[in-house]
Formats: C-alpha cells, sequence, structure tokens
C-alpha cells in the first residue's frame, strides 16, 4: 500500500504541532469543519477508503466523483444565472420590440444588436 497521499500529521497547528497521525484504515482527506473554531480542529475523514487512485479515498472524496459533482453544480449554476438573465433584461427586449412596431427602418439590424449585446455577458454552460 503506497501511503504518499496521506500526510504526515493531521490537525497540526501552534497549539498542537504535532497534530495527529493520520489511520490508513479511513479516507485520507482532511475535513475543515463549519464552525467558527474550525481552524483548530481539523480532522481526518471518518469514512472508510476504498475509492479513487490508490484505494485512499472515500466514495464522497474520490477526486473524479467530487470533479463530476463539481461540473454538475457549476451547470446547474450557470443555467440559472442565465435564466435569472433573460428575466432581468426583458425592458431591453420590450424596448427593442416596441420600436420595431414603432415603424424602426432595420428591424432585423436592431433585433441583432440587442441579442449580441446580450450574449455577450451569458455563462457558457
Amino acid at each position: 500500500m503506497d501511503n504518499k497521499l496521506y500526510p504526515d500529521a493531521y490537525n497540526k497547528w501552534a497549539g498542537n504541532p504535532q497534530g495527529h497521525g493520520p489511520d490508513y484504515d479511513r479516507c485520507c482527506v482532511e475535513i475543515w469543519p463549519k464552525d467558527k473554531w474550525g481552524m483548530t480542529s481539523r480532522y481526518q475523514c471518518k469514512r472508510a477508503r476504498g475509492f479513487g487512485p490508490d484505494k485512499a479515498y472515500c466514495k464522497i472524496h474520490d477526486p473524479a466523483k467530487a470533479e463530476a459533482r463539481r461540473v454538475a453544480s457549476d451547470k446547474r449554476y450557470y443555467e440559472k444565472i442565465n435564466k435569472q438573465r433573460y428575466n432581468d433584461n426583458g425592458p431591453v427586449f420590450f424596448d427593442a420590440l416596441q420600436k420595431i412596431a414603432d415603424g424602426h427602418n432595420d428591424a432585423r439590424g436592431l433585433a441583432q444588436e440587442v441579442i449580441t449585446e446580450f450574449k455577450k455577458g451569458e455563462y457558457k454552460t
């Protein structure tokens, strides 16, 4: 078993300079708690290892699966933001339609200008 993915110690800090040795039966990731005192209470993931490189990760922290979750999350986020942009830019589109209805000489050109300007700020999914 290659233990290069495990640090020498977990939770090293000024108040605990030696930290805690790794448990090679558990996932190799160091967890940072979300509480405000988490800077001094980091710990090794408590889940069993068996996934990812050298089978040193748990199912949650497996780098490939974590990256896939991040990509899916980003995609959902960008879709949400782009949908919100359509809602926020309704007045711009309405103004363009109003100009066309009022007899703008180049309706196609005006529409293309508005669409081009709108697409500049669109997030790619």
